[in-house]
């Protein structure tokens, strides 16, 4: 599998981490529950693990949210509420999260735009959409979002991408991603380093509408591996 998402690379200054306990956590991941359901939004992004294992990450979508109800589960501790507001002020997510070497839960200003979606693809159709792009199919990669955006503005390849039952789904959410406006937020794929090579199927579908499995016109700064 392949994930293409929005990174924010940007690293405010004299912003510290700060930590909660489990049932701080708990009552936290109540309010974000409840204000989703009031408002119909998904505010808790599962990343690995479960809260009940010693390491597991996840992710809270604040941005929309009063200061005064996230501060409230740590106490208004100032390094606390200095993190929420570069948050919201960033428009990214909070991360939270235990690492296997550490006994604390850690509370982390995120990499992710608060509402930039992601895909995870499998490979076949993640190469696909990276040769319709003009992109070199490769497991890991980065262009800007201008690039990104130019490319989604392009009517060959949005009718491309449209035209093909298994890629137009996909659409949306790289439309969505385009709009994220930030200079430091790159568009990002990662996926699997032994770079599956596409399927036949996959071959065929980018052999009908005219595209090798390897495009070269635009090459993706790389990411790390």
């Amino acid at each position: 599998m392949i994930t293409f998402r929005i990174k924010d690379e940007a690293e405010p200054d004299n912003l510290r981490p700060v930590m909660i306990d489990a049932l701080q956590m708990g009552a936290l991941r109540e309010t974000l529950a409840a204000y989703g359901e009031r408002y119909g939004l998904d505010l808790i992004i599962h990343e690995y693990g479960s809260l009940d294992e010693q390491v597991f990450a996840w992710e809270a979508r604040t941005a929309m949210m009063p200061i005064a109800m996230i501060a409230r589960h740590f106490t208004f501790d100032v390094d606390a509420i200095a993190l929420i507001e570069t948050a919201q002020f960033l428009g990214r997510r909070i991360r939270i999260a235990r690492r296997d070497d550490e006994p604390d839960i850690i509370v982390s200003l995120s990499t992710n735009p608060d509402a930039a979606p992601e895909m995870e693809v499998s490979n076949s159709n993640a190469y696909a959409i990276l040769a319709m792009l003009g992109l070199e199919t490769d497991s890991c990669g980065a262009i800007s979002i201008e690039q990104l955006r130019g490319s989604l503005a392009d009517p060959v390849i949005t009718s491309r991408l449209d035209a093909e039952p298994g890629l137009a789904r996909y659409l949306p959410a790289l439309n969505e991603m385009a709009t994220i406006s930030c200079p430091a937020s790159p568009f990002k794929w990662s996926g699997h380093s032994d770079r599956q090579s596409l399927s036949s199927g996959a071959r065929s579908r980018l052999a009908r509408l005219g595209l090798s499995a390897r495009a070269t016109h635009r090459r993706p700064r790389h990411a790390d591996r």
